[in-house]
């Protein structure tokens, strides 16, 4: 190994919040070093939100042709190019690392392809291509994010077993998919594969799907799963999987019973877990939180002087958006500012058909803690752009802590629901009133017309609905 590597900063793993922290810290003049050992953009941009998201959209475009006719456009012959899918969601994918690598030069970021390791708490090495490299910085920022957790269960190691990467890199559309979890990977998968025509199946340990959104929104989504033929069973335990001729055999128990599943792939979606390995967070004397990820205050600082953790490594908040947001309050820490991350209204997003969007706290967490809120729903089906986009079945729900008299949590269901919940998002982080949002003039004809009515309604005053 040569003599070391002196840096101002070194960001370890180049995801959202890698590259963000990397990009933020040049910005600010420091000399960088950004460490990853597979792929520029993390899980989130190769194998994750992106691609999963533009196989969605396929999934939407299939079905919006396919039911053409109630718009008076006449579509025929139908069919699906699964490889065409592919192939453009890899495209997408390319585009975007293609353009994180250019902003990383552009800005003087120096990217080193390697595993990373703590040899101290102010040196890692590096093992690249071309040996060993030890890099010493008196900041280093920790982002290596998340891996699929694994369940010990007997034949999960089986080839048909997958988890969202191998599903995603799939060539051919399978007949039929088993989805082991319930959660937000799962169900998004779920309705992405039965919109293209698949078989789905999902299988959830606990005694509900999506247990952290908001219930009304998740029954209505039920409605919809059942159109599609999605099969959910909840309070199930799986035993195990076989291989079979096509596929796999689930054998899982539910209540006193046990049954089988046939499917031609299996999905592993039952989360994700901090990412280590490798690293030797303890050579540097990082300590662990309980949740098993690495510690961290406000200010992402860990318990040693001049590490940072940000990102799903830290398993505070596994989201994309708060792990960009924490690699810039972990920056500014670095360069002595005040920055803190407020966890209060991150939004969070359901990619299924319908999405949806929520942000701030649900009436079932109000209710547990025991806070007196008011609530209010203002449905699609009063909207006049709802209904030209044919989704009269959304909703548009505010919340309001009546103690306090501010907006504490919103549901969005229906189409667009990811890009109004920005809106809600804004209010709630800059503590806007009811009576603000009412005041405002939104364009119309929008779908976002259904946010100013849910203020007004939760108010007791709305125009276009009454409940």
């Amino acid at each position: 190994m040569n003599e070391p590597v002196r840096r101002d900063l070194v960001v370890i793993g180049a995801g959202p919040g890698g590259y963000v922290a990397a990009l933020r810290a040049a910005q600010k003049g420091l000399m960088v070093t950004l460490v990853e050992r597979r792929f520029v953009g993390g899980t989130c941009l190769n194998v994750g939100c992106i691609p999963t998201k533009a196989l969605v959209r396929s999934a939407e475009v299939y079905r919006e042709v396919r039911n053409a006719a109630q718009y008076g456009i006449l579509a025929d012959k139908v069919g699906i190019d699964f490889a065409r899918i592919r192939e453009r969601k890899d495209q997408v994918v390319k585009t975007l690392v293609g353009g994180i690598g250019f902003l990383l030069e552009k800005a003087g970021v120096e990217t080193l392809a390697g595993t990373a390791s703590f040899s101290g708490p102010h040196a890692v090495d590096v093992a690249t291509s071309e040996g060993l490299i030890r890099l010493e910085a008196d900041d280093i920022i920790v982002a290596t994010g998340a891996k699929t957790r694994v369940l010990p269960i007997p034949g999960f190691d089986l080839p048909c077993v997958l988890d969202s990467e191998g599903l995603l890199a799939l060539d051919t559309l399978p007949r039929s998919l088993a989805i082991v979890g319930g959660g937000i990977i799962g169900m998004e998968f779920a309705f992405a594969f039965a919109q293209l025509g698949v078989k789905v199946d999902v299988l959830e340990a606990l005694p509900e799907i999506l247990p952290m959104i908001d219930r009304e929104a998740v029954t209505r989504l039920l409605r919809f799963a059942k159109q599609l033929k999605i099969t959910i069973e909840t309070d199930v335990a799986i035993e195990r999987v076989d291989a079979a001729e096509t596929g796999a055999v689930i054998r899982y128990a539910k209540q006193d019973a046990v049954k089988a599943l046939e499917a031609d792939v299996v999905l592993s979606a039952v989360g994700r877990v901090p990412e280590l390995s490798g690293l030797h967070p303890e050579k540097a004397g990082l300590a662990l939180a309980p949740n098993k990820g690495i510690a961290v205050d406000a200010k992402m600082r860990t318990n040693v002087r001049g590490i940072h953790a940000i990102g799903d490594v830290t398993n505070l908040v596994q989201l994309a958006h708060a792990a960009s947001r924490q690699a810039i309050v972990a920056v500014d820490d670095i360069l002595g500012g005040a920055a803190e991350m407020d966890y209060r209204f991150i939004p969070n997003v359901l990619y299924t058909s319908p999405t949806i969007a929520w942000v701030g706290m649900t009436e079932t967490e109000l209710t547990r803690a025991g806070i007196a809120f008011r609530t209010t729903r203002s449905p699609f089906g009063a909207n006049g752009r709802a209904l030209i986009q044919n989704q009269p079945l959304g909703f548009v729900k505010l919340i309001r802590d009546e103690h306090a008299g501010r907006l504490v949590g919103a549901t969005v269901l229906g189409e667009g629901a990811d890009e109004l919940i920005a809106t809600i998002t804004v209010a709630l982080q800059n503590g806007l009133s009811a009576e603000a949002l009412e005041a405002t003039v939104f364009a119309h004809p929008t779908v976002s017309e259904t946010i100013h009515e849910a203020a007004a309604g939760i108010l007791g005053e709305a125009i276009h609905y009454s409940e």
